[in-house]
């Protein structure tokens, strides 16, 4: 079962309405699937994530960035890991860098940041 909610801007005012709870996240460039992250819940939430990426939407891969989608789960990484299949996301083994997450966008990644 593939994500099933709308395809939001990814635009600050449209990210500050996106919800603070645990859960996953897809990020699309033109309605193609780039990233699927997820948030642990807490301090580390669904807006949360989305605008640590959008804080650097001008970095390689980000800049790509044109829209996100979300959806509330009880279990985020499994279902960021379904997401990844679903979606034909490779995973990749990530640098170790501070912008580890940031992928160049000609290829499939998956975004995670740790917290």
């Amino acid at each position: 079962m593939s994500i099933k909610t709308a395809l939001w801007r990814f635009i600050d005012a449209m990210i500050q309405d996106a919800p603070d709870w645990r859960g996953v996240y897809v990020l699309w460039s033109r309605g193609r699937p780039l990233a699927v992250g997820h948030a642990r819940g807490g301090k580390d939430s669904i807006r949360s994530r989305l605008l640590a990426h959008y804080s650097r939407a001008a970095s390689a891969g980000m800049a790509e960035v044109t829209h996100y989608s979300w959806e509330i789960c009880a279990n985020p990484q499994r279902r960021e890991a379904q997401l990844v299949e679903e979606l034909g996301l490779a995973r990749r083994t990530l640098p170790s860098a501070p912008s580890r997450n940031i992928m160049p966008a000609k290829t499939a990644w998956a975004a995670r940041e740790s917290s």
